[in-house]
């Protein structure tokens, strides 16, 4: 026997399961309007020497689409005392450790680790070769580019992306083990995500923190933590991470940091208040300005910065975050115990 059957008309299915429908209808309005978002924005914010933006460091207690800004709760640009505190005395502990952890004065490492995306092995490649002529760095010191190319936020947050073969690849040819890993850098963006304000930010937010996990799960003496967000995107010819996109990327990094300081469960670092998941974090050097409108601090982003895509650093652009970084760790109170001679550093 053969059996029939009958499709039932659309509109007998849209009675029997209004919800669904109009849920689907929802949906694809929610992704045209999102369309012609992205093109109204990137017609307005690409290739433009200035967005109007304010960086989160001007910001304060002011607010970007209703959130406050600032580096640090409250609109603040310091880090509050007790994870300030608790950064310094971190610092001042490390020590060089041989390849099985243990620690060793004499012929020990202490690993500086670059995670990140193509923008930032370029930058921390250049702040590599900068450190080498640099007398006062701790001779202890090893700085390895772990960073990659075509590597954005949701590669790296991946555990089984090939983005892990290649940085074991890297600490082997620096001779350096996972135990000797003691602080990374880490600056990424997430590609491609044309996604309103704060649900973009909200999902680098995730990404982070799930590469901070890896990152402690690796490294079993890893202390610190750096964040970096990204430049100025107004250059950009790309859809890769143009503005606002890339002025919004400081704010996932502002709310994981702004989640461990406030005890937020898995971002616990101190051994005394039980298992470790992360290591201490904090912002690094804060690299956002308004393309040519300078901001309270001086700093610039010229279209000479950038390579022919507006996107990825030109030399004068690398050189220009790696003279922030050195400077932020040449300074920084977590950062001179560790990063400088011990004859300077006392």
């Amino acid at each position: 026997m053969q059996l029939t059957s009958k499709k039932p008309k659309l509109s007998k299915l849209f009675l029997q399961r209004p919800r669904l429908w109009l849920g689907l209808l929802l949906l694809l309005g929610l992704l045209v309007a999102g369309g012609l978002l992205f093109r109204q924005l990137t017609a307005v914010q690409m290739g433009q020497s200035s967005v109007g933006l304010t960086p989160l460091t001007e910001l304060g207690s002011d607010t970007y689409k209703g959130l406050e800004g600032g580096l640090y709760p409250g609109g603040s640009n310091e880090r509050p005392p007790t994870h300030e505190e608790a950064g310094i005395e971190i610092a001042q502990a490390i020590r060089p450790l041989a390849s099985d952890g243990s620690i060793d004065s004499e012929n020990g490492k202490i690993g500086f680790l670059a995670v990140g995306m193509s923008n930032t092995s370029m930058e921390f490649e250049t702040f590599a070769a900068q450190a080498d002529e640099i007398l006062e760095l701790n001779p202890a010191l090893v700085l390895v580019d772990g960073a990659q190319r075509n590597k954005a936020s949701q590669s790296v947050a991946n555990p089984n992306d090939d983005y892990w073969d290649v940085l074991d690849e890297r600490l082997a040819e620096a001779d350096l083990s996972d135990e000797q890993v003691q602080i990374v850098w880490l600056k990424q963006a997430r590609a491609r995500t044309h996604l309103p304000f704060p649900l973009d930010a909200l999902l680098l937010k995730a990404d982070l923190r799930e590469i901070v996990e890896l990152l402690n799960q690796r490294f079993p003496n890893l202390k610190i933590l750096y964040l970096s967000s990204r430049t100025y995107g107004g250059y950009a010819t790309i859809d890769l991470n143009p503005e606002p996109y890339a002025y919004q990327s400081a704010f996932a990094v502002k709310w994981l940091i702004e989640d461990q300081i406030e005890g937020g469960v898995g971002l616990n670092y101190d051994p005394e208040q039980g298992t470790v998941y992360a290591p201490w974090l904090s912002w690094g050097p804060y690299l956002w300005a308004d393309g040519i409108a300078a901001g309270h601090d001086g700093l610039v982003w010229e279209q000479s910065n950038f390579s022919y895509d507006g996107t990825h650093p030109s030399p004068s652009g690398q050189a220009k975050v790696a003279g922030m970084l050195y400077f932020f760790l040449r300074t920084d109170e977590t950062a001179v115990p560790w990063f400088l001679s011990p004859e300077v550093s006392q």
